[in-house]
């Protein structure tokens, strides 16, 4: 599996005076920034058998979820997605290492292509989500959507 390609906002950005806050200037290269609200959930393609069902059940439970991404934290009514010291890194990632590498070997670019993700041979854009509850990564198909994985689900996210 190859590495993600990761920009971090250099720490002297995030030490820019009260013109100019760190969190803002975060804020304004990352995508997620902006309330967003769950509008489809799948089982990941690499779970396989019965196994599917009883996901599709639990991804379901979290459709019409609201999240709230803000420049330090994440608001949301499921407490899984919260944070109070969201860190984000902003960057790319190749097919093969999208939902942390869990696409099929030989299929990562055609479901990648499938889920809207890519074009032939494109790196995704996508936000890394650190917080103490859990890491998360948001891979966009386009400015105002978004999915990412959760427990063997597969989220799609849709900007408010």
């Amino acid at each position: 599996m190859r590495k993600a390609r990761l920009t971090l906002v250099p720490a002297m950005l995030l030490a820019i005076g009260a013109a100019a806050p760190g969190p803002a200037v975060a804020a304004e290269k990352n995508g997620l920034i902006g309330s967003w609200s769950i509008v489809e959930a799948v089982p990941g393609p690499w779970v396989r058998g019965k196994e599917r069902n009883g996901l599709l059940e639990h991804g379901r439970k979290l459709v019409a979820t609201e999240v709230t991404f803000e420049a330090g934290s994440i608001v949301s009514t499921n407490h899984g997605l919260a944070c109070r010291r969201a860190m984000y890194q902003i960057g790319t990632y190749p097919t093969d290492a999208l939902f942390r590498g869990l696409l099929p070997d030989g299929s990562q670019d055609r479901i990648a292509r499938d889920l809207g993700l890519t074009k032939a041979g494109a790196d995704v854009p996508s936000v890394d989500v650190d917080c103490a509850g859990g890491y998360f990564t948001y891979h966009f198909r386009d400015r105002n959507t978004a999915l990412f994985a959760w427990d063997d689900v597969i989220y799609t996210l849709k900007r408010r």
